[in-house]
């Protein structure tokens, strides 16, 4: 009778040390800083495939991104170093998510200029949602930020996603006889200047909460 209370009281102690794990934290949102100063372009001088660090451009400067995986959308908060109201500002997230595997196959791209803005997703180059349905972009001038939001729904309602974020800048006017006609200036929110593009970075995997 003893050894049998002595049983059952074992049998109850491991239960409880069973439920009493922790369960895993979700991680839906993730902010970064990123260093200022360390944009890059490439297609200036005579060698148009070399890329040189161009500190003095502040427009493309990417200072702190916030990605959300929230419960309807995809939120990306990218501010910047000086934002101009005239100037040619692509911003792009490029998306890996359950579905997609091992590649960044899907990109929801927020392009501004001259006070237009629009938002763009694709999925292997095939456009997903365009126009309203592919989300909105909102621009703070005084605050120098970009806030561009997808709805899940654009992205085939993942379960987590993990991003690569940037943004470049060019001369959209530019004449063909400009030597800035083909220069395209560029920051990675996730990776140090002149870092090759196999080995940039992406947020960490957020979750849909």
């Amino acid at each position: 009778m003893r050894l049998r209370s002595l049983f059952v009281l074992v049998l109850v102690v491991g239960l409880a040390g069973c439920t009493a794990r922790t369960p895993r934290e979700v991680v839906t949102s993730s902010s970064v800083s990123d260093a200022s100063g360390d944009v890059v372009v490439g297609g200036l001088g005579k060698d148009r495939a070399t890329v040189v660090t161009a500190p003095e451009n502040t427009i493309t400067d990417i200072l702190e991104t916030t990605v959300d995986h929230g419960s309807d959308a995809l939120t990306v908060e990218v501010v910047f170093e000086d934002l101009r109201p005239q100037q040619y500002l692509d911003l792009t997230a490029s998306l890996r998510t359950d579905s997609t595997g091992s590649g960044l196959p899907t990109q929801a791209s927020a392009l501004t200029y001259r006070g237009d803005s629009s938002i763009d997703v694709y999925r292997d180059g095939t456009a997903r949602c365009t126009g309203a349905d592919a989300g909105t972009v909102a621009i703070d001038f005084d605050t120098d930020t970009v806030t561009m939001t997808v709805p899940r729904s654009c992205l085939g309602e993942p379960r987590w996603i993990e991003a690569q974020v940037r943004a470049a800048t060019m001369h959209y006017d530019a004449s063909p006889d400009d030597p800035r006609a083909d220069a395209v200036w560029e920051d990675d929110a996730y990776a140090p200047a002149l870092e090759q593009p196999s080995d940039r970075r992406t947020s960490p995997r957020l979750y849909h909460p």
